[in-house]
């Protein structure tokens, strides 16, 4: 059970269903440039997290409670007790499944009443603070490697690599092309990364943490990956930026994280 409590008031509600989303949001601002992205990095202490919970499914008696502790204390920062072992990770996998949170609900929404007689309802949490947690065993699933995280599944949907041209072109009336070449030419691959628990706590705290984020980023992919396009080989160490200041890592099953990720090949070995 989740536990959200203000001084002395306080409701218990049952942990959500699959599919929740915790996002971390990076301080930090990729730009593009004539020769591929720079990174602005405005430090880890400005970063901040959100949870977007789709659904949780409450009773009646349950649903009456919890809106009516959250119109009491609306726009107050509030403790979230989770039990543990819970497998609720609202905020990361690297930030666990059990402890008090501090957080202030951001959105909510009523949902619907459906035929089994439950209400389902989707809120959106920021985390003010967060227990300490220690990062759990990792079990490692292949041999991809992104930074210092190896033991990667091969991307379970496939990648989406993109060789970027800095050319402009315009159609006036009458179909006369017009044209402006920046001669860029840049690589770029976006993939969604599924891990087990402990690799996905491992990766969300590299790219997060200070040897990620701007950094530098290593990726180490094995024969037939294709990482960026067959013209860079079907396997090799890249040097990379990541180029996105949103890191999402949705939970979709108990021992199932998945994270979009989109890189920038800077150089390849």
């Amino acid at each position: 059970m989740i536990t959200l409590s203000y001084s002395t008031d306080s409701v218990e509600i049952d942990y959500p269903e699959w599919d929740y989303l915790p996002r971390i949001h990076l301080a930090m601002e990729p730009v593009e440039v004539a020769n591929g992205w720079s990174i602005w990095d405005n430090l880890i202490a400005n970063d901040y997290r959100t949870c977007q919970i789709g659904r949780s499914v409450l009773s009646k008696a349950q649903g009456v409670e919890l809106d009516s502790f959250l119109l009491a204390h609306r726009g107050q920062t509030l403790n979230m007790a989770i039990g543990t072992e819970s497998n609720f990770f609202p905020f990361g996998p690297d930030l666990g499944d059990a402890g008090t949170f501090t957080v202030v609900v951001v959105d909510r929404k009523i949902g619907q009443f459906d035929q089994f007689k439950q209400f389902s309802k989707s809120w959106n949490l920021l985390m003010i603070t967060n227990p300490a947690y220690v990062l759990p065993d990792v079990v490692h699933q292949a041999d991809f490697q992104i930074g210092t995280v190896n033991g990667l599944l091969y991307p379970q949907t496939g990648i989406d690599s993109s060789r970027v041209y800095g050319i402009q072109t315009n159609v006036s009336y009458g179909g006369d092309p017009f044209s402006v070449d920046i001669r860029r030419n840049i690589h770029e691959a976006s993939f969604v990364q599924r891990c087990n628990q402990g690799l996905a706590a491992e990766l969300l705290a590299f790219l997060s943490g200070a040897t990620g984020r701007d950094r530098d980023i290593a990726i180490i992919a094995p024969n037939d990956y294709y990482l960026f396009d067959p013209a860079q080989g079907a396997s090799g160490t890249y040097t990379c930026k990541l180029i996105q200041n949103v890191i999402e890592c949705r939970h979709i099953a108990y021992e199932e994280f998945d994270i979009p990720l989109k890189f920038w090949m800077k150089n390849a070995a």
